[in-house]
């Protein structure tokens, strides 16, 4: 569906029922954030991420504690409201610890009649050993898979992982328009278009891409340029207070967005040893264990590259790994002349006046 020009993003409920039902497919949950979305569609099993689900929280209090974040909080209770019903299981990778206590909590305690599965992602520093475990834990995922799914189609992971390739690249194209204004979209547009990622197939996603770029360049949208990082573009009315105060998101270290969606291209043909070339090729990440040194270096470069004024953390409330960076590329950014802002927000709670007032001194800093 078009929209005032854009495409407009699908009811996610809507695709996994069309889904199931045209196409056979059955869905999976899946918590953020790295995962093996190659192995799974090439099982005709469609990923549906689950990192922000708009629920009031009224369940979910009584099994986690107070400093658990909202990204597993709002999970939880999407699970408790009975809202997974037309998934066929979860898989769980190890992100961080408040994700681990959350499968454990699904998996052991409260009775869900749907299998979990569990993915566990080598974190750096890498050794020589850590392409061979992760291929390991790529092999041994798809074999427990094959239990419920049946025999993974060979022939059909090469193809799905070339099209993960694909998509990689058409995604990087779309993120170095933005990077030199020629891309034509708000900051809203931007990540309600590229968050579509989460849910939809990659036959009927890379077309929605694809429409984009094809438009002709549109060179008044550069406007005052940002770097914005943190977990995930949520609350979207941080956007849209950049937005109206004329200012352009022209890069982003989001764990949900250019962290895991952006890979050098993979070397190798062969389905395993490509997907293990795109891991180890992402962006560097607090979750993954990358030194603070190397993620100061990518953030630096995409201020540098975009021409960004200063670098905003729009922080998930008690999200640990990010707690543990932010302080010091705080340090790193401004000895580099950049400004910095960091908030810390609830997901879907909205904007509060204090906030509000401080994007506007910050736009007022870097004008």
């Amino acid at each position: 569906m078009i929209m005032n020009g854009h495409p407009e993003a699908r009811a996610r409920r809507d695709y996994i029922l069309e889904q199931k039902r045209g196409f056979g497919r059955r869905v999976i949950g899946v918590f953020p954030a790295y995962y093996p979305r190659e192995l799974l569609l090439s099982m005709n099993i469609l990923p549906v991420e689950i990192w922000d689900p708009p629920l009031e929280s009224s369940h979910a209090n009584a099994h986690l504690q107070s400093y658990i974040c909202s990204v597993v909080k709002q999970g939880l209770e999407l699970i408790l409201q009975g809202k997974c019903r037309d998934l066929d299981a979860f898989l769980f990778p190890h992100t961080c610890d408040s994700i681990q206590n959350l499968a454990s909590i699904v998996n052991d305690y409260l009775g869900i009649e749907k299998p979990c599965y569990f993915f566990y992602h080598p974190k750096a520093p890498y050794k020589e050993s850590s392409r061979w475990y992760y291929i390991k834990q790529l092999e041994d995922l798809a074999l427990r898979l094959e239990k419920q799914f049946g025999p993974l189609n060979h022939h059909e992971f090469k193809k799905k992982v070339e099209q993960g390739e694909d998509l990689r690249r058409t995604i990087g194209e779309l993120y170095r328009r933005r990077a030199e204004g020629t891309l034509g979209l708000s900051n809203v547009e931007f990540y309600r278009i590229l968050r579509q990622v989460e849910y939809l197939h990659p036959d009927d996603f890379l077309p929605v891409l694809t429409a984009i770029l094809k438009r002709p360049p549109d060179r008044k949208s550069k406007g005052l340029a940002v770097i914005v990082s943190g977990i995930l573009p949520n609350p979207p009315e941080v956007l849209e207070h950049l937005d109206r105060l004329g200012i352009n998101v022209a890069d982003d270290d989001f764990l949900s967005c250019s962290r895991r969606l952006l890979a050098r291209p993979a070397i190798s043909t062969v389905p395993f040893e490509a997907m293990a070339d795109s891991y180890f090729g992402m962006q560097p990440c607090c979750t993954k264990g990358s030194a603070i040194e190397d993620r100061l270096k990518s953030i630096l470069d995409k201020a540098k590259s975009s021409s960004a004024k200063g670098v905003i953390f729009q922080m998930v409330k008690f999200c640990e790994p990010e707690l543990f960076d932010v302080p010091i590329l705080v340090e790193g950014l401004k000895a580099e002349g950049l400004a910095t802002l960091v908030i810390d927000t609830e997901l879907n709670q909205g904007m509060s006046g204090q906030l509000v007032t401080r994007l506007e001194a910050f736009a007022e800093m870097i004008g």
